[in-house]
């Protein structure tokens, strides 16, 4: 059975209205539905329903070592961080203020990050539009405070999160920048639409709406949350124990304060590994974040500092992840 976000995202999907191409229709999407599980045959052009199709594309701005995008909620303008690691869209306490939006006091939700826990009632919004697409079904967001939000000119205004991105395949043109939101495809061999060299990251797990994806530290294997939300690559408590790191081992190693999701801050290690490896990527020789406690990031989180320079394709409802090789990667075996 589907989980209440993913339900909530197909249904996002179902009512999409646009000025342009028009999306699958929520009677398309209950006949695709049928097809996969058997109960109905395939048309004789069901080739023709994996073609890709764009319903949005958004300018990409890098603020911050972050990914972020315009998106209008009641026709006012704001600027998201793309977060496919945050399982709800959330915009400031500040932008909340800003759009004159109402709460909803019966929906008091309790989320944790690396800032903290936070508790806090939704706003209730008219609509909420990604370019010129609408999403009818979005009535409510969640409101969080950010670290960011205490800046005067703030980074960003939220977090556009799993809830509204796993309901598209995603293609995250960082060089381009620009984020094409395209329909589902579940169809066998999918590619995606490029040009540029790329390779699948094989081994790709979900949880909770997350995309997990294989790596390998020091020799060490784990799972990795695809988070375009982190500025940086961080490793978890649960990693760090596998790999030996005590507080002992990393008692000198150099003291960050990080930021996230909440008004608090969390002090973490910056420590030395010689080699991560994430898919057709081999890095040697870097500092990564490693945290005390777990705060919801299981073995890793990988981040922008993965992402730049490269072109990202992801889908939830499929669990494929394809990157673009950069440069130096182009002679290596995928």
């Amino acid at each position: 059975m589907p989980s209440p976000i993913r339900a909530f995202a197909l249904l996002a999907l179902a009512m999409l209205t646009t000025c342009g191409p028009a999306p699958p229709t929520a009677e398309e999407l209950y006949r695709q539905d049928r097809i996969r599980q058997g109960k109905v045959a395939p048309p004789a052009d069901a080739a023709a329903n994996c073609e890709a199709v764009a319903i949005a594309r958004l300018p990409i701005e890098v603020r911050g070592r972050l990914l972020t995008v315009p998106v209008h909620i009641d026709d006012q303008e704001l600027t998201m961080i793309v977060d496919s690691g945050a399982e709800r869209t959330t915009i400031s306490e500040r932008a909340a203020a800003r759009l004159h939006l109402p709460r909803d006091m019966s929906r008091i939700r309790t989320s944790t990050g690396l800032g903290g826990s936070v508790v806090s009632a939704d706003a209730v919004v008219s609509n909420f539009a990604l370019g010129t697409v609408r999403l009818p079904p979005i009535d409510r967001v969640a409101v969080g405070k950010f670290g960011f939000d205490n800046d005067a000119v703030p980074l960003a205004d939220g977090l556009l999160g799993a809830d509204i991105l796993l309901a598209f395949d995603l293609d995250i043109d960082v060089p381009g920048k620009a984020l094409t939101l395209y329909r589902v495809r579940r169809c066998p061999n999918n590619l995606p639409p490029w040009q540029e060299p790329f390779v699948a990251i094989d081994g790709v797990t979900q949880k909770k709406d997350r995309l997990l994806i294989p790596f390998v530290l020091d020799g060490v294997r784990g799972q990795a949350i695809l988070d375009t939300g982190a500025s940086a690559t961080t490793i978890g408590v649960q990693m760090a124990t596998r790999m030996g790191l005590t507080e002992e081992k990393m008692a000198l190693d150099r003291k960050v304060v990080q930021r996230g999701a909440g008004a608090g801050t969390m002090t973490s290690h910056l420590h030395w590994f010689r080699e991560l490896r994430i898919g057709p990527a081999t890095i040697q020789g870097l500092m990564l974040t490693v945290l005390p406690t777990d705060a919801g990031v299981g073995d890793a989180l990988i981040g922008e500092d993965f992402l730049q320079g490269r072109r990202v394709w992801m889908s939830f409802p499929t669990r494929q992840v394809f990157v673009s090789k950069l440069a130096h990667e182009m002679g290596q075996q995928p």
